[in-house]
């Protein structure tokens, strides 16, 4: 069974912090790279709209490193997403 992290994280866009909070659950990678987890975060409808446009995106996790993430689609809330080492 796949190892999975979930919880309340806050989101970092283009190195300004944004005060919103997001839930995130995500599958830890068995692969070795740049992969760490893959998954789905849930916030405001216009948060996911702003990380979507920016240039870079970070998680910074309840309990853990912060990752930088790339937005996979999504809508109404709900973006899949892809968390990467830096």
């Amino acid at each position: 069974m796949a190892d999975v992290i979930s919880g309340n994280g806050r989101i970092i866009l283009d190195g300004s912090g944004v005060e919103d909070a997001v839930f995130y659950w995500l599958t830890i990678s068995d692969e070795p790279g740049k992969l760490v987890a893959e998954g789905s975060i849930s916030a405001s409808e216009d948060l996911l709209r702003k990380l979507k446009n920016a240039e870079r995106a970070t998680l910074a996790l309840e309990d853990g490193p912060p990752l930088a993430l790339k937005c996979e689609g999504g809508r109404n809330g709900v973006r899949w997403v892809k968390a990467l080492r830096d």
